[in-house]
C-alpha cells in the first residue's frame, strides 16, 4: 500500500503512515503530550534468530464457543479474536512492547483517546470474523487520528493512499474524502486485508501487503497458500519498516494480552465512546444533525471528518457516526421534517427578543418543530444572544462554517427610507437584509406579526418622524 522509509522514534510512534506526511506529522506528534515517549536508544529492530521454533504457519481467526457479550470489555472482545503468533513469536515483539509501554500512563491515555474509533473498528472486525490484531493497525498508522493530507499522500486513520482508496471504492472530491470517513475507510481497509489473506493464505502476509504493497508481496511469494515459517517470513526482501510493522502490531496485541506484564492499566469506554453509524435517505446539514442529536457541532465534525463542508454532498454518501444514545432523538425529529428541508441550514444570533412562532412563520416551518430542533421553549420569548438554526443558506448564501452569522438589527437608520417587497420576501428576511429590528419594522408599517406581504408593496425602513415631508407622505400612502 505504501513504502515505509527510515524515520526517527517520534514518527515511529504513529507507525508506517506518518512517513508519507513529512513535517506535518512530525508537528502533530511533537505537540501531543499523550503519546508514549520511547527511548531513542531502543530504535534498532531486533532480528529474529535462526534457531527460533517455527510458529503456526497459517494462523486463523479462532472459533469461539462462548463469544463475549455486547457489554464486555473491548479488551476481552479483542483477546478472543487474537489469531496470530503472540508475545514469544520473536524477540522483536518484546522489544516493541517495551518500547510502547516505556510510559505506561501515556500509552493508556493514548488508548483512551482512541477508544471511540477503536470500538467502531472492533465492531466491524467482529462482524467480519477477522483477527483482533488488526484493531491495532490504525494505532500504528495514525494513533487513531484521521490525519488529512493533500496531493498523492496517505490520509485517515488507516493512512490509505488516494489510488488505493479509490480502488477500494472510496470517493475523494472537494466535498468528501472517504479516507477520513472512519466508518467507510474501516470497511475498505478490512476488505483489503481479507482480500490479501485470500490471496496469500496468511494473515501476517496480509499485514505486510497492506504496508509494502500487494504487488511487491506477490512478486516475492506468489499467490499460493504454501505454509510459511517465521524464519521464512523474516527473510522476505521487503524493507525493514515492513517487518517492523508486523512486529509492532503483534507487540500491541501482546500488551493487551498481558497488560500486567508491562504495568499497563487498559482504559475502559466512557459515556459517549460507543458510536453507531446512521444511514440517511437524503443529504443532511451537519449542523442540523448536531442539534437533533444534541451533540456539540464541533464534536460531530470530529466524529465525521470525511465531510469537508457543513452539508453532505447531494450525491452522497449520507451517513454519520453519532453517540448511540443520540440515535433515537435524531431519527424521531428528522421524521417530522420533509427531506427537502434537511440539506441547508444556517446559524443566527438574535440581537433582539423574538418569539419562535415569528421565526417559524418567516421561514415556512412548523413552530413546534423549530423549537424542538433548537431545544427552546416554543412559548417563551427568546432573549438577545440566543443562537438558532434556521432553514436555508441565509440571505447571502454564504457558508457559516467559520462562525455564526449575526441576525441583523443594528438599530441604525438605513440609507433608504423604504423598500419594495420582492418575490420570496418575508418580514423576517427584510428586517435582516435591511438591518432593522423586526419589531420596529412592524410598528413603522402598522403590521402584525402574521401580516401577509404583497409583491410590490412598499415598507418603511425608518420611523415616520425620520422621513422628511413629502417622502413620509408618499411612503405612508404606499403602505396604506
Amino acid at each position: 500500500m505504501k513504502r515505509v522509509v527510515a524515520r526517527d522514534w517520534r514518527l515511529a510512534a504513529l507507525g508506517g503512515g506518518c512517513s508519507a506526511l513529512g513535517s506535518a506529522c512530525l508537528l502533530l506528534v511533537a505537540c501531543s503530550s499523550n503519546l508514549p515517549r520511547p527511548n531513542p536508544s531502543l530504535a534498532p529492530a531486533v532480528a529474529a534468530p535462526e534457531s527460533m521454533p517455527a510458529a503456526a504457519t497459517r494462523p486463523e481467526a479462532p472459533a469461539h464457543t462462548e463469544p463475549p457479550t455486547a457489554d464486555a470489555s473491548p479488551w476481552q472482545r479483542l483477546r478472543t479474536r487474537f489469531a496470530m503468533p503472540g508475545c514469544d513469536y520473536n524477540p522483536a515483539i518484546q522489544h516493541w512492547a517495551r518500547w510502547y509501554t516505556e510510559s505506561p500512563a501515556g500509552f493508556s491515555t493514548s488508548l483512551s483517546q482512541a477508544m471511540p474509533f477503536l470500538l467502531v473498528v472492533l465492531d466491524q472486525i467482529e462482524q467480519r470474523k477477522l483477527p483482533g490484531e488488526f484493531a491495532f493497525l490504525p494505532y500504528l498508522e495514525s494513533n487513531y487520528t484521521p490525519l488529512a493530507s493533500s496531493g498523492d499522500r496517505a490520509a485517515g486513520i488507516w493512512q490509505l493512499m488516494p489510488d488505493t482508496a479509490r480502488e477500494a471504492g472510496l470517493r475523494i472530491n472537494h466535498d468528501y474524502d472517504g479516507r477520513l470517513d472512519v466508518y467507510a475507510s474501516t470497511t475498505a481497509a478490512l476488505e483489503l486485508l481479507q482480500r490479501y489473506r485470500d490471496e496469500f493464505g496468511d494473515w501476517r502476509l496480509a499485514d505486510m501487503a497492506y504496508n509494502a504493497g500487494e504487488y511487491r508481496v506477490r512478486r516475492l511469494v506468489g499467490t499460493g497458500l504454501k505454509p510459511r515459517t517465521e524464519t521464512e517470513l523474516s527473510r522476505l526482501r521487503v524493507n525493514r519498516g515492513t517487518h517492523e510493522h508486523l512486529s509492532k502490531m503483534l507487540a500491541l496485541a501482546c500488551i493487551v494480552s498481558d497488560p500486567e506484564r508491562f504495568n499497563v492499566e487498559l482504559p475502559e469506554p466512557q459515556d459517549g465512546d460507543h458510536l453507531v453509524a446512521v444511514d440517511f435517505p437524503a443529504a443532511i446539514d451537519l449542523r442540523l444533525a448536531a442539534r437533533l442529536a444534541d451533540v456539540d457541532a464541533t464534536r460531530l465534525q470530529r466524529l465525521n471528518p470525511g465531510y469537508l463542508r457543513p452539508q453532505m454532498p447531494s450525491d452522497g454518501p449520507w451517513h454519520l457516526l453519532i453517540p448511540v444514545a443520540s440515535k433515537g432523538a435524531l431519527e424521531r425529529t428528522l421524521a417530522e421534517l420533509p427531506q427537502s428541508s434537511w440539506h441547508d441550514w444556517h446559524e443566527v444570533v438574535l440581537k433582539h427578543s423574538e418569539a419562535i412562532g415569528v421565526l417559524a412563520s418567516a421561514n415556512a416551518i412548523d413552530s413546534a418543530t423549530l423549537a424542538t430542533i433548537n431545544h427552546v421553549d416554543g412559548a417563551a420569548l427568546l432573549a438577545p444572544g440566543t443562537r438558532l438554526l434556521l432553514p436555508g443558506r441565509g440571505t447571502d448564501g454564504a457558508d457559516t462554517r467559520d462562525g455564526p452569522r449575526a441576525v441583523a438589527a443594528t438599530g441604525r437608520s438605513t440609507a433608504s427610507p423604504s423598500v419594495i417587497v420582492r418575490s420570496g420576501d418575508t418580514l423576517w428576511s427584510i428586517a435582516r437584509r435591511e438591518h432593522v429590528p423586526l419589531d420596529d419594522l412592524l410598528r413603522w408599517n402598522g403590521l402584525g406579526r402574521k401580516a401577509t406581504l404583497r409583491l410590490g408593496q412598499r415598507l418603511r425602513l425608518r420611523a415616520p418622524s425620520e422621513i422628511g415631508g413629502g417622502q413620509a407622505t408618499a411612503a405612508a400612502a404606499a403602505v396604506n
